[in-house]
């Protein structure tokens, strides 16, 4: 059965590949050559399919719910097609988006959701990438009360999240280049989190969270936030907290990791990239919380796994492919044969 529900969009990857055409999917199937046609044709509640390509969006709101898939974001796993990005500067996503999910597209810069007095609940961001600010909410007011977003991302390479004094978002898996800012009531869990900041504190006005088999790749500490507890991560320096004359509670945590604790880096730590290695490094060891060094980080996290974006039983994808069905590979003849031209195109899906 489970076969049978892709063939539609295997045919569509391969008859698409020489075009670049957008496809909504609600029961029926219109494509369209242009994305903001696409966008006003679909239906609240509408699968929009995106080629590889680079995309503007005019306008810049998107005031409906949609489920978003791109053929994902790297490299290796987009050779044929190229990844799917959105060009435009800033996204917005209105308190009409609730529900909206997204999977496979790199968004270039910021990306923000909600409305004024409407907030943009239960969205689901997987295996994307935002290269500017994650905005959660329109502005920062909670005069009414911290409003409960119910908002998953998961596999993402992302910079700077910002909640905006929001509460209910679960943060796991994911590659985070940037501070976490505002979060009520959260969870942080086997995330790798590997920001630069001269000055700046990482976790920022953070209240009530939970961080649980992280990877915190960093010098600094906390900065106004208060009652969050830390459980079986592992931090490059420092505990950031002191957990007897602080609100802060933990247990299980490894400290004075240093940073070369991944498989292969290269540059700089604090930068992305495709060709770095974000695998725990089987040597990688620190200081434990009874003062024990020499402690290996493997197997640390509370499942038994690594921490980081490697551990739990279903860990980050290599290639953060995307659930639908996408062109990995073509290889098509310069010229035809007997009429005949060939064309060799390999489609895969992710398993889960």
């Amino acid at each position: 059965m489970k076969k049978l529900y892709f063939l539609p969009f295997l045919f569509l990857a391969v008859t698409t590949f020489a075009q670049k055409q957008f496809v909504v999917q609600n029961g029926t199937t219109q494509t369209f050559n242009d994305l903001n046609a696409a966008i006003a044709a679909a239906s609240a509640g509408d699968t929009l399919y995106l080629p590889g390509g680079g995309f503007n969006l005019d306008p810049a709101t998107i005031d409906k719910t949609l489920h978003w898939r791109g053929v994902g974001h790297y490299p290796d796993s987009t050779a044929a097609t190229g990844h799917t990005q959105i060009t435009t500067y800033d996204v917005y996503f209105s308190g009409n988006c609730d529900n909206s999910t997204f999977e496979g597209i790199y968004f270039q810069h910021h990306v923000r959701f909600g409305s004024d007095g409407d907030e943009c609940t239960g969205v689901e961001i997987k295996r994307c990438r935002i290269g500017g600010i994650l905005y959660l909410r329109y502005t920062s007011d909670i005069g009414s009360g911290i409003p409960d977003l119910a908002f998953n991302l998961s596999e993402c390479v992302t910079s700077s999240i910002d909640a905006r004094n929001a509460m209910n978002i679960r943060t796991e898996k994911n590659l985070i280049f940037g501070s976490l800012n505002n979060f009520y009531q959260s969870l942080f869990n086997h995330n790798s989190l590997n920001p630069y900041a001269s000055s700046n504190r990482i976790i920022n006005y953070c209240t009530n969270c939970q961080f649980t088999n992280n990877v915190f790749n960093y010098s600094y500490g906390l900065y106004y936030s208060s009652n969050c507890n830390f459980e079986n991560n592992t931090f490059q320096s420092t505990l950031p907290y002191n957990s007897i004359t602080s609100t802060f509670t933990g247990s299980g945590n490894i400290y004075n990791t240093g940073t070369d604790i991944y498989e292969n880096i290269v540059g700089n730590i604090y930068n992305f990239d495709y060709a770095n290695d974000y695998h725990l490094k089987t040597e990688a060891t620190g200081t434990d919380e009874n003062g024990n060094t020499g402690v290996s980080i493997v197997g640390t996290a509370t499942d038994g796994t690594n921490p980081g974006i490697y551990g739990t039983s279903l860990p980050y994808k290599e290639g953060a492919v995307p659930y639908h069905p996408h062109i990995q590979t073509a290889d098509i003849d310069n010229e035809a044969v007997g009429g005949n031209l060939g064309v060799q195109i390999n489609v895969a899906a992710q398993e889960r």
